[in-house]
């Protein structure tokens, strides 16, 4: 049912298994832009002007996934340290991909 949302999940939680190899803030740069830019595949829960009523879960996986992404802009923007923000995105997509199995059962 939810396919593509767990699919890009799991697509930035395997981009985010390299974080003990990056050496320096280059590399971690490079991550968060790659992070970014596969989110930019995870589908909106709803359309602009559609009236369907959105699942609590899929409406709370979709917020927890925009909070990852924010993390990762301001550790690009130098407001908050990568591994900070590193350790927050891991935990918003864990909870993302939680909230999205959980309404499966």
């Amino acid at each position: 049912m939810y396919d593509k949302q767990t699919a890009c999940l799991t697509d930035c939680l395997d981009l985010l298994a390299s974080i003990p190899f990056l050496s320096d803030n280059d590399e971690r740069d490079e991550l968060a832009t790659n992070i970014i830019d596969t989110l930019g595949s995870y589908p909106k829960p709803q359309k602009k002007n559609e009236e369907k009523e959105v699942h609590p879960n899929e409406l709370g996986a979709y917020l927890f996934t925009s909070t990852a992404r924010n993390n990762a802009k301001l550790a690009q923007l130098g407001f908050i340290p990568y591994g900070k923000a590193f350790e927050a995105i891991t935990g918003n997509f864990e909870r993302a991909l939680g909230l999205l199995t959980d309404e499966l059962k």
